[in-house]
């Protein structure tokens, strides 16, 4: 088994280097789809990184009325709760609510201090975090016609528009990545398919001593993985050095603090052995569908 082994490895990199010009120019072109692919994976992964950061820092604040007693706000607080889309609900009481105020003005906050206590002019309030994909306009709406509840409000449908707008991207980003990583599978299918027509009078000859579909299917597909490592040096090398260039040319955010970019550490390693996954994953696949396509036989 192990001298099998052996001569499938010798005869795919004896295949590589007699026939170096069409596997270096493959692996040049498969370079370039990964390097699209990696662009496109560390796009939608950020994406999709800022869309949960987004998603979790809206909340819909919801004032209660004052004719709530304060015994009726756990019922209250759980019939919110099953409202579908809701995962989470806190309270804030009056003191709270004031003491949100202050902070959210800084130093000048001291001012709204003369409010504590019995002038405090503040409603209690339920902050409402919802689940991704759905609606905070109709959880809002459902909120408002609770009984105990005065309002319910989110930002508008400008907020709802931009989450919208994050989920759109990373969708199309993900249908690019999976088009690329086909078009490298086509890409190595026809270099084996070519190398295959260059050896048809090698390959004959070992079928009529006796070879069997697997003996020379081996080399062909470890050839195919090879050209597709050799395929992933460069998108590697660019996502790691790449990616921790932008990263610190950006102080990791996007426009603002609010958008914030993923670490690069361990995110590099993971993309980097998505890239090098993805070479070998179209590497057999190419390789193992150009040589069964030659050698489908029956014995």
């Amino acid at each position: 088994m192990f001298r099998r082994i052996g001569r499938a490895f010798k005869e795919a990199f004896w295949g590589i280097t007699h026939h170096f010009a069409m596997a270096f120019s493959t692996a040049n072109a498969v370079t370039l789809t990964l390097v699209l692919v990696v662009v496109f994976t560390v796009l939608v992964a950020n994406i999709s990184r800022i869309t949960i950061d987004v998603e979790g820092d809206i909340q819909i604040y919801a004032p209660i009325s004052d004719s709530v007693a304060d015994d009726d706000l756990g019922s209250l607080k759980n019939r919110i709760e099953k409202i579908p889309g809701v995962i989470r609900v806190e309270y804030s009481s009056k003191e709270a609510e004031l003491q949100s105020l202050i902070d959210s003005f800084g130093d000048d906050g001291k001012i709204f201090e003369i409010y504590t206590g019995e002038n405090n002019p503040l409603p209690r309030a339920f902050l409402i975090s919802v689940g991704t994909g759905y609606s905070l306009a109709q959880i809002s709406s459902q909120v408002e016609l609770i009984e105990g509840m005065e309002s319910a409000t989110y930002g508008g449908a400008t907020i709802e528009d931009f989450v919208s707008l994050l989920s759109g991207i990373r969708t199309v980003g993900y249908g690019f990545a999976l088009a690329l990583t086909a078009l490298a599978v086509f890409l190595i299918y026809n270099t084996i398919q070519i190398t295959i027509n260059t050896r048809k009078q090698e390959l004959g000859i070992m079928r009529l001593c006796g070879a069997n579909n697997s003996y020379i299917t081996a080399p062909l597909v470890l050839e195919g993985i090879f050209i597709g490592m050799m395929g992933a040096v460069i998108p590697i090398l660019l996502t790691i050095f790449g990616y921790r260039y932008i990263y610190e040319r950006m102080n990791g955010q996007l426009v603002s603090g609010i958008l914030k970019l993923i670490p690069v550490y361990p995110f590099v390693y993971y993309v980097s052995a998505f890239a090098l996954g993805i070479g070998v994953i179209v590497g057999l696949v190419g390789s193992m569908l150009s040589a069964n396509k030659y050698l489908r036989w029956k014995r």
